[in-house]
């Protein structure tokens, strides 16, 4: 990695293609807490082409799939989601309840798995997966092989 990397970003940031902007950022602020940063309007379209949030954890850039001249599909294309977003938490059953009341849906509600993190997934109105993931064990990996084994 180039030694001139800004500040203001990490290394990397994911971008999520959207088909509404707007209420996926209604559901990102009430879910994890969410705040825009910046958006960018299409002067063809008069939609949000371009909006990036901060989560308390760093960046999420969102592109909307109408109002972008670049080709991109949402999570509410007919294509499944090719990426998971896995958020670590330290609670991950109030989170869970929180993005439910944000208008998410509970597609595995929160369970304690053998790798030892309790773990949830999600899916946001705009069709992203979303892993809330709360670590409750250390182990290693010869136990987390071993737990699995048993199953």
């Amino acid at each position: 990695m180039p030694q001139d990397q800004p500040t203001e970003y990490p290394p990397l940031a994911p971008v999520l293609s959207v088909g509404d902007a707007r209420r996926a950022l209604q559901c990102y602020s009430t879910a994890f807490g969410a705040e825009e940063l910046y958006h960018l309007v299409d002067p063809a379209t008069g939609r949000w082409a371009h909006l990036e949030i901060r989560l308390p954890n760093g960046p999420l850039l969102l592109l909307e799939e109408e109002a972008s001249s670049q080709p991109h599909l949402s999570g509410t294309s007919s294509r499944p989601p090719r990426v998971r977003l896995c958020l670590f938490v330290l609670d991950a059953d109030a989170l869970t309840a929180r993005c439910a009341a944000a208008g998410m849906v509970v597609i595995q509600p929160p369970k304690t798995h053998f790798h030892g993190h309790r773990c949830a997934l999600l899916r946001d109105p705009e069709g992203h997966e979303w892993m809330i993931s709360q670590p409750v064990e250390r182990l290693k990996p010869s136990e987390m092989q071993a737990r699995w084994d048993e199953r």
